[in-house]
């Protein structure tokens, strides 16, 4: 037994002794082979410049110190750099071509101007490929703080100059900024709109009806069509009330062919037109109308305040030249105000209102802002003529042409006709717009025989505007439907900022003359947030002289939030010449689920001891919107239910959508993002669509259909181009991608433009390089690699790391060849084996990957 045991522990030790001999053979060789090596090591790392970011740069490190690559960091910076043939002398200069400076590795100095600098032999590595400087050299010759961490392997770099690539930077920002104001931005793509002979397109719905206890039910309804016919924008509304005759004064049609690149017609309008008449029209014109005033807006020159009343906490869109530019809501007492942009051309004004019950104004509201300037030495006209939808169906046409003298100065003119007006039916009349100075706006017109009048406007870069009118009427004119001699106003608006609150003050004193008498009506509007509080208070007054005393009173209108979501909305109105509150309301209201709204309300006018209850709920579905509402009075009661909504038809698909939202006039986009397999930019029938992809766009409202691989955008403004901007990072495959993300299309409305997206399918190449000296392979750095496609075009030039790896992800199914570039080998005085290596990047779903890619490189003997 112990025989045996001595004889197992023999064995053991002679199979342990015969083990730690290989491991031994083995560590020799290594250390052997590892003599062989250099004495530094070459990777890449990130380097965290402040207000750039992080990039990456090659390095080297030997003794625990980083020497970093020269020319690669200065070239990243953006800094001026050439090296020598043999790649031992650098030279270049620091922002100005007057700092330059030299580093000489064959005299161990570095010049910066008149400075010297002394090297060692330490101090610098020279590879094939690349000058490695100690990084202690870069913040004493370049004023570049280089602090390099070994364990994150990140170089943190600080400097006090202006770097040209954040200067670069900076520039690009500041010009992409401006372009955002100026709404400039360059796509990368272009649709073209096309014009259809006819589309079937949206459906405006609405119904309100209304019974009362002591007066007349009624019940409305509304119906719109908006389609494209004969390649023009074609929109029918009907209205139908039971207490009101259906007669074509109260319905809308109108047929409109926009083309903002034809220089003789850019606007053609037939059917229910709007005119800026001077006479006194109280019925809609149905004709035809001819500019060539583009759709478009054009530069900005200054801007105009407006400001007006409708119901509390209505919704107003404003609309210059058909496109939406901004949006309010009105305050406790029904007060709006914009900053209109007044813009070269005819500025058409428009305003549109939303109430919290889901109402909508069918009626736009015109505004005829005053100052219509034109482009230097650019000429515009428009032509209306048609027939008066009232009973005795007079004809109405005017023709106006305006000419930019200057960017500051408009002259025009043009002459009006009225079949009925007895003291002329032929009115002309010249007009002049003129920007005295940047704040100073003045605008005139006189038409003959009927009036005269002026406008000069003064603004202050604190928003301080005074606006004085006058206006002359001929005493003895029937083309305005009053007797008025002159009217006189005056309007002072300034906006009020502390540390407490900010609000809008606006006064203002109107002044008429009439044969017999006068009247002056003085207003004085504060409005704004106090403590959290909106609040408007009103005074209004009105004197005449034959009146004993005058008329003022004011009104006082808030909202309050209150806890759990509520709002508190208290009016208050007092009357000064009677002493005594005349009117008093209360309204709370709170939402309910998630899209509705529940509210009550309470209303006494003290004078006509009228007292009214109301309680009122509204919901937003998906397809309508819809609202009920009781009111409860001591003189009479009434109760209203109101629905409204729109049907949207997809002709690209055959599908019926809805929406809340009127859609008639509006424009749509149904985006198709496809994988384009055989890369040829058309969807073919064999490529899918691909769900899950987002838009950076915020205009408009975005749905998508069941699989989420077509994206709808409605709700938007029509003749206007739209950029669809599409986030690349929302793909879900890293070889899928975007070619052209940016693309502008005009929007047209009543259809949903189709758009494809192709998405191209990338493959991937990668490999290794080595360098051969005699019997010793190693990867080899800083080695660039051009991939080539089969007509010998380069594609990419690839840079190894320092283990010699390459690759790449970017390139189209096809046949390639990768080479080392061909002028590196020379300046080495390297061969590369092979000379080229072919390959093919296959059509696959996910994309195809090539990695056996690989180079060996020798120096000729």
């Amino acid at each position: 037994m112990p025989n045996n045991s001595l004889q197992g522990l023999y064995k053991i030790f002679k199979v342990s002794g015969k083990i730690l001999f290989f491991f031994l053979l083995i560590f020799s060789i290594s250390t052997t082979k590892a003599q062989n090596y250099p004495e530094y090591d070459e990777l890449t790392v990130d380097v965290s410049i402040p207000k750039l970011g992080s990039m990456e740069i090659p390095i080297a490190i030997k003794d625990q110190k980083a020497y970093i690559g020269v020319k690669p960091l200065l070239d990243l910076l953006k800094l001026k750099i050439n090296k020598s043939s043999d790649g031992k002398v650098l030279t270049g200069y620091i922002i100005n071509p007057e700092d330059d400076f030299v580093i000489n590795s064959q005299t161990l100095e570095i010049k910066r101007g008149e400075q010297v600098f002394q090297l060692s032999k330490k101090d610098f590595i020279i590879t094939p490929t690349t000058f490695y400087l100690h990084s202690d050299f870069f913040d004493k010759v370049f004023s570049l703080d280089t602090q390099f961490n070994f364990r994150s392997l990140n170089i943190k770099l600080d400097t006090e100059l202006e770097l040209p690539v954040i200067k670069q930077q900076r520039l690009e920002r500041m010009r992409t900024n401006l372009n955002y104001v100026q709404g400039v931005s360059e796509p990368d793509t272009i649709i073209k709109r096309n014009y259809p002979f006819f589309r079937a397109g949206m459906i405006d719905w609405g119904v309100i009806t209304t019974q009362q206890t002591n007066g007349l039910n009624d019940n409305r309804f509304n119906l719109g069509f908006g389609t494209m016919l004969a390649g023009g924008e074609t929109n029918v509304r009907l209205n139908y009330s039971t207490n009101v005759p259906f007669t074509s004064r109260n319905q809308f049609y109108q047929w409109r062919y926009v083309d903002n690149s034809n220089t003789l017609f850019k606007q053609v309008t037939a059917g229910k037109i709007f005119t800026r008449a001077t006479s006194s029209l109280f019925a809609p014109v149905v004709g035809v109308q001819f500019t060539n005033t583009p759709v478009l807006n054009r530069k900005s020159f200054g801007s105009y305040t407006l400001s007006d009343f409708t119901e509390p906490r209505w919704t107003v869109e404003l609309y210059v030249n058909n496109v939406l530019i901004d949006y309010t809501e009105a305050d406790a007492s029904g007060f709006y105000s914009f900053e209109v942009p007044l813009v070269y051309g005819n500025t058409s004004v428009d305003l549109r209102f939303f109430g919290p019950y889901g109402e909508e104004r069918t009626e736009k509201r015109n505004i005829n802002i005053p100052y219509n300037f034109v482009p230097r030495n650019e000429l515009e006209y428009t032509l209306s003529a048609g027939i008066v939808e009232d009973r005795e169906n007079r004809k109405f046409s005017r023709f106006n042409l305006n000419y930019g003298l200057s960017n500051s100065i408009t002259f025009g003119g043009g002459v009006e006709y009225l079949s009925d007006v007895l003291s002329g039916k032929v009115m002309p009349f010249i007009n002049t717009s003129a920007r005295i100075t940047s704040n100073i706006l003045f605008s005139g017109e006189y038409t003959y025989g009927v009036k005269a009048e002026g406008l000069l406007s003064y603004r202050n870069p604190r928003s301080f505007q005074l606006d004085l009118n006058y206006i002359n009427y001929d005493k003895d004119q029937t083309a305005i439907n009053f007797n008025y001699l002159e009217e006189r106003k005056i309007t002072l608006s300034s906006p009020i900022r502390t540390k407490f609150f900010n609000a809008f003050s606006r006064f203002s004193v109107n002044q008429i003359i009439l044969p017999y008498t006068e009247f002056t009506t003085a207003e004085m509007l504060l409005t704004g947030v106090l403590f959290g509080v909106s609040t408007n208070l009103t005074t209004y007054g009105l004197f005449n002289e034959r009146a004993k005393q005058p008329t003022v009173y004011s009104a006082l209108s808030q909202t309050y939030r209150l806890p759990h979501q509520i709002l508190f909305s208290p009016r208050l109105q007092y009357e000064y010449s009677s002493a005594e509150f005349t009117n008093l309301a209360l309204e709370f209201e709170r939402p309910f689920i998630k899209r509705g709204f529940i509210n009550l309300g309470y209303e006494n006018n003290f004078r006509s001891n009228a007292h009214t209850f109301e309680v009122g709920l509204r919901y937003a579905f998906d397809f309508a919107q819809t609202s009920i509402t009781s009111r409860i009075g001591n003189r009479n009661s009434s109760f209203v239910q109101a629905a409204q909504g729109s049907l949207l038809y997809d002709s690209n698909n055959n599908q019926f959508l809805t929406n809340r939202r009127t859609s008639v006039g509006k424009a749509g986009l149904a985006i198709y993002p496809y994988l384009d397999l055989n890369s040829n930019g058309i969807k073919d029938e064999m490529e899918p669509g691909v769900a899950g992809v987002q838009l950076k766009n915020k205009s408009g409202y975005l749905t998508y259909n069941d699989d989420e691989t077509v994206i709808r955008i409605t709700d938007l403004q029509p003749y206007r181009d739209f950029m669809i901007e599409v986030e690349p990072k929302s793909l879900d495959n890293i070889a899928w991608r975007v070619e052209n993300p940016k693309i502008a299309v005009e929007t047209i409305p009543n259809q949903f433009q189709a758009i494809n997206i192709p998405i191209i399918i990338l493959g991937e190449v990668s490999g290794y390089v080595y360098f051969k000296d005699g019997n010793h392979v190693q990867g080899q750095g800083r080695i660039i690699v051009n991939i080539l496609d089969e007509n010998g075009t380069l594609v990419k030039s690839i840079l190894t790391e320092g283990d010699g790896y390459f690759n790449y992800l970017g390139l189209k199914p096809g046949m390639y060849k990768a080479v080392i570039d061909p002028g590196q080998l020379k300046t080495l005085g390297y061969k590369a084996q092979p000379v080229e290596k072919e390959f093919n990047i296959e059509v696959t779903k996910f994309g195809d990957i090539v990695d056996d890619i690989e180079f060996t490189l020798e120096e000729i003997q």
